[in-house]
């Protein structure tokens, strides 16, 4: 992974973060209420795993935010 990959996951899982407490909600529940497992949402929001589409569009409707808003340039 380049370094350019990694600050972008990075960012990415920081803009998760934001969106999640956003909505005052856990990580356990935001995993419960869209399918995922809460460690994997843990490791996006660290920037230590790369999210697939379909989690992103889960967690970003869940949130009600736009995908393209959580995704960095």
């Amino acid at each position: 992974m380049t370094e350019d990959q990694a600050a972008r996951l990075k960012e990415l899982g920081e803009r998760l973060r934001a969106a999640r407490k956003g909505v005052d909600e856990t990580q356990s529940r935001a995993a419960e209420s869209v399918g995922l497992h809460r460690t994997y949402i843990s490791r996006v929001e660290s920037g230590g795993e790369n999210i697939t589409v379909g989690a992103l569009y889960r967690l970003a409707d869940h949130y009600g935010v736009p995908a393209s808003r959580i995704l960095p340039d």
